[in-house]
Parts: C-alpha cells; sequence; structure tokens
C-alpha cells in the first residue's frame, strides 16, 4: 500500500491512530500520533482511515511547487510552465549526503491521473522497478536505491500514460529517459525545500502539459526543403573532389538528446525541443556532406518514436541511404546514414 504525507491512519497492532508526517523510505514511513510524537512505523503495520465524503478533495488544493535550478534556489517557474511530471532525488541521510541512499520520487503535477513504468537503464537493457496509478496531483516513492548501484546505473526510464475519466483534452503517452549525473548528488546545495515532499530534493523535470492551444497552432517547420536545398548547393563539390570511403575517419556521431545540444530544457513544450534536435540534424548532415564523410550516425533514442520518425521524413525528402544502427552499440536508438 502507498501512503502519503496527511493521510490519517490506524495501527494494526495496537489501539490508536495518527497522520503520516514523513515518508522514510519505501518501507517506513514517519507518523505523528496525538500527543503531537512522530514515530516511525513499518508501512505493513498502518491502515488507512477512508476519509470523510464531504471534506474537500486534498487533490484540488494544491500550493505552488518551488523548483530548484542550478543557477538559482528561487522559484522561476510560471504555474502555466509548471504543469508536468517530474523526478525527485531525496537523500536519506542529509548530513552524510556523500553515503547516502536515495529516495526517488515520481510526481504527477497535472490534473490526469496517469500510468506509469519506472525502469533503470544499464547495458544489458531495462529493469522494471515499479509499475501503479498516481493520482492528479500527488507524488509516489518508487524506490530508495543504494548509492553504490545509483553511481553504477544513474540513467532510468520513465513511460506515462494519461487518462481522465471526465473530458479532457488529449495528451501524448511520454517515453523518456532519464540522464542523472551521479556527481551533482555530491553537492548539498543540489538539494533544495519544495512542496511536493517533506525532504530536500533535485528535481528533474521530465515533461511538460501541452494545452489543447499549443497542440493545435503550434508550427511545424518543413526543414526538409531547407535541407534539399543545402544538398544541391553541395553536390558539385561533392563531384570536384575525391572521396575516402573506407577510412573510419571520415565517419561522423551526432547525439540528438536534448540534454546533449542545451544547458537546460526546462519549461520547452515538447514542439521547441524537436526544433532544436532538427536544426541539429541539419547542421550535421551540411557537415558530412561538405567533408565528405563516408557516413552520418544519428543517436536519436528510442522514446516515443516521435523524433525518429522526424529524422526519417527528412532524409526520405533528401533520397539519402539509410538503416538502424549498431545494435550492439546503439540499441534500437540510432539511425546510419549513408552519405557515399
Amino acid at each position: 500500500m502507498h501512503f502519503k504525507i496527511g493521510d490519517k491512519v490506524r495501527f494494526l497492532n495496537e489501539k490508536g491512530e495518527g497522520i503520516i508526517s514523513k515518508i522514510i523510505n519505501k518501507t517506513t514511513v514517519g507518523v505523528t500520533i496525538e500527543d503531537g510524537f512522530e514515530l516511525p512505523f513499518a508501512v505493513s503495520e498502518l491502515l488507512t482511515i477512508p476519509k470523510d465524503p464531504t471534506s474537500p478533495s486534498p487533490s484540488k488544493i494544491v500550493e505552488e511547487p518551488v523548483f530548484f535550478n542550478e543557477t538559482t534556489s528561487k522559484s522561476i517557474i510560471t504555474k502555466e510552465e509548471q504543469e508536468g511530471i517530474y523526478m525527485a532525488f531525496s537523500p536519506e541521510k542529509m548530513n552524510d549526503i556523500a553515503h547516502s541512499d536515495f529516495n526517488v520520487w515520481l510526481i504527477n503535477y497535472t490534473g490526469y491521473q496517469i500510468l506509469f513504468s519506472y525502469s533503470i537503464v544499464s547495458a544489458k537493457g531495462f529493469k522494471t522497478v515499479e509499475t501503479g496509478t498516481i493520482q492528479a496531483f500527488e507524488n509516489l516513492l518508487v524506490e530508495t536505491i543504494d548509492r553504490k548501484l545509483l553511481t553504477e546505473s544513474s540513467n532510468f526510464k520513465v513511460d506515462i500514460l494519461f487518462f481522465n475519466e471526465q473530458e479532457h483534452v488529449y495528451q501524448a503517452p511520454i517515453s523518456e529517459i532519464v540522464k542523472l549525473k551521479p556527481i551533482k548528488l555530491y553537492k548539498e546545495n543540489a538539494f533544495a525545500d519544495n512542496n511536493f515532499i517533506s525532504e530536500k530534493a533535485l528535481i528533474i523535470n521530465i515533461t511538460k502539459i501541452n494545452t489543447l492551444e499549443e497542440q493545435i497552432e503550434t508550427p511545424k517547420i518543413d526543414l526538409s526543403k531547407i535541407l534539399l536545398q543545402k544538398r544541391s548547393h553541395f553536390e558539385p563539390h561533392k563531384k570536384s573532389k575525391p572521396h575516402i570511403s573506407n577510412n573510419p575517419a571520415y565517419e561522423l556521431e551526432i547525439d540528438l538528446h536534448i540534454e546533449e545540444l542545451v544547458d537546460t530544457h526546462a519549461g520547452m513544450s515538447n514542439a521547441e525541443i524537436i526544433q532544436i534536435q532538427l536544426k541539429h540534424l541539419q547542421r550535421a548532415i551540411d557537415k558530412a556532406i561538405a567533408e565528405h564523410c563516408r557516413k552520418l550516425v544519428v543517436i536519436h533514442g528510442v522514446g516515443n518514436g516521435r523524433l525518429k520518425s522526424e529524422v526519417h521524413a527528412i532524409l526520405d525528402s533528401l533520397k539519402l541511404r539509410y538503416h538502424d544502427g549498431s545494435y550492439a552499440k546503439y540499441g534500437f536508438g540510432a539511425t546510419e546514414i549513408i552519405i557515399a
């Protein structure tokens, strides 16, 4: 059973009741009893007391969250931009971060209910750790992860499906790889107070919710025409210069993951992110053609498949040959373009 701060609970093995005031880890919570003392209890020893149906739903009363940013500790995101899905990492031992294990939270700051799958990414593939449902404007402790394991496996995969029982704006499913730099977890100032959980935490944005207007009115730039014009500009040079087709030095590789292209993408819409990624692709193709490269490897990741589809659409318009990149090296997340 999953508990959250504010839940009223009854003790199974003794008389009395209290209120959840702290999430200690996945199996233990702090309960404040009537005398005002906070005591640790195993979640298996607690039973939720149903709420009074006449009382207002706590999910409707949400305080403005405070987000951590590497350059400032102030709240820098407006309410409209805040609505989305987040991950949070909080140390179990704030006074000894260097040796602390970490609680991993999944935060649903949207008006939707979500179905989620949380996995750890390793060299062998994906290991699913937790799946379930999170209600609107609630959060869930999905794992307490060992510091050593976190250092070895610092990439996580989060899959999200949005739904609502009432009429709502459609939100596309989310499948994202979250890359965490372990060095951040050694810096005390990386963890900030927030209104999501009671602990100081490093909070990472996974995705922002789009409004109906954003989904309809977001302009789509036809980069294929621009790329076609640029390619025709370079073709005379390609014919007049010798090409060393078997030299590995004439191969290029580009990683289109947004965190590899910009310092921060907090607050960006999905449309803005993909435009940046395609512009970097454009420059890479220009460079590969100009420098007479044998091939160009584009790392686009798996995700929900949209970026891969956009990349392939541009390559088709340019009539460039391509195929999946090396599975051993990139899994299903890369495309190899034959320039020659």
